[in-house]
């Protein structure tokens, strides 16, 4: 057995739980739902436009709200819900030894477990834009393949990035009771703390700067560095590429921003797009959470006593 041999059982074990069919049956009625609901029943002709779902952002400065930021929570979830026990699961069952005693390295298993998992969620995410696309089609709809397409392939790289993250927890942790609390922590922390957190910091930095008589630091320097800690979460980085698509780098930035830093980020947006800042370095950051938690669970996973 290699790692395709592992990923194959894994996609085959869902089928056999039943997991791909209710995740499938999730996002038809989730993804496929919202578009027929939006342009069947609740917009008029004249706005009947993949854009204003898959594009619909509202900003009130207070509080944001987007589809594409509904739609990663949601994913982000269900992604970790997959992956979060699949070494841990095995290791407590005692089956960890006899997929070990078979012709596979540890590499094997996890990257095979990386992209048996993922496939399950991205067969059942992809059958949800499709859902959509049938939906949108039978409804009229006017939809841009130029930013409609990228916008699921941003969704498949999210959906990666959560395996991967729930995948690794699943590496580093001794039992799958520490692995579902340290997954619900971090969940939490993605989906609710990261903002506060990342705001706080600037702060906390310019408190230490002026007790060291460094001086305070400058205000567009405080948003900035808020900015950036707030694109590290991949919620966030999903979130603003995918307005990117639609509405273009500069106002993608601003999305879920304070008022505050919207007036001071904007002048410097103006002229051009920080190198910190744009699309490839989200892309980047992005690909980062796909790669650096299977990496590190696999490190720590190496030189472990099963």
């Amino acid at each position: 057995m290699t790692w395709q041999a592992v990923a194959r059982k894994e996609f085959d074990d869902s089928i056999r739980s039943r997991w791909l069919h209710g995740a499938t049956v999730f996002f038809v009625l989730f993804v496929g739902g919202a578009a027929l609901l939006a342009f069947g029943l609740i917009y008029p002709d004249r706005f009947k436009d993949a854009s204003n779902l898959f594009g619909f952002f509202l900003d009130l400065g207070i509080f944001s709200l987007s589809f594409p930021g509904l739609l990663a929570l949601i994913l982000g979830f269900i992604a970790l819900s997959t992956s979060y026990g699949s070494i841990t699961e095995e290791r407590e069952t005692g089956t960890m030894k006899l997929s070990l005693s078979l012709p596979n390295s540890r590499r094997d298993l996890i990257v095979g477990k990386l992209l048996g998992r993922g496939a399950v969620v991205i067969v059942a995410l992809l059958a949800g834009f499709l859902a959509a696309f049938v939906a949108m089609v039978a409804t009229g709809t006017g939809i841009s393949y130029g930013s409609f397409v990228p916008m699921i392939a941003l969704t498949v790289l999210l959906a990666f990035a959560f395996v991967s993250i729930g995948l690794g927890i699943s590496a580093v942790a001794d039992t799958n009771r520490e692995a579902t609390l340290a997954t619900l922590g971090l969940y939490l922390i993605f989906g609710i703390l990261w903002k506060p957190i990342a705001e706080g910091i600037p702060k906390l930095l310019n408190y230490v700067a002026e007790q060291a008589g460094m001086g305070a630091l400058e205000n567009v320097t405080r948003v900035k560095i808020g900015l950036f800690l707030k694109y590290l979460n991949p919620l966030r980085t999903y979130e603003t590429l995918s307005a990117q698509v639609y509405y273009g780098a500069a106002r993608g930035r601003l999305l879920g921003a304070t008022t505050g830093e919207t007036l001071v980020i904007e002048p410097v947006l103006k002229q051009g797009i920080p190198p910190y800042l744009s699309g490839a370095a989200m892309m980047a950051i992005l690909l980062a959470w796909i790669v650096v938690p299977v990496v590190v669970g696999y490190y720590v996973f190496q030189k472990q006593d099963l």
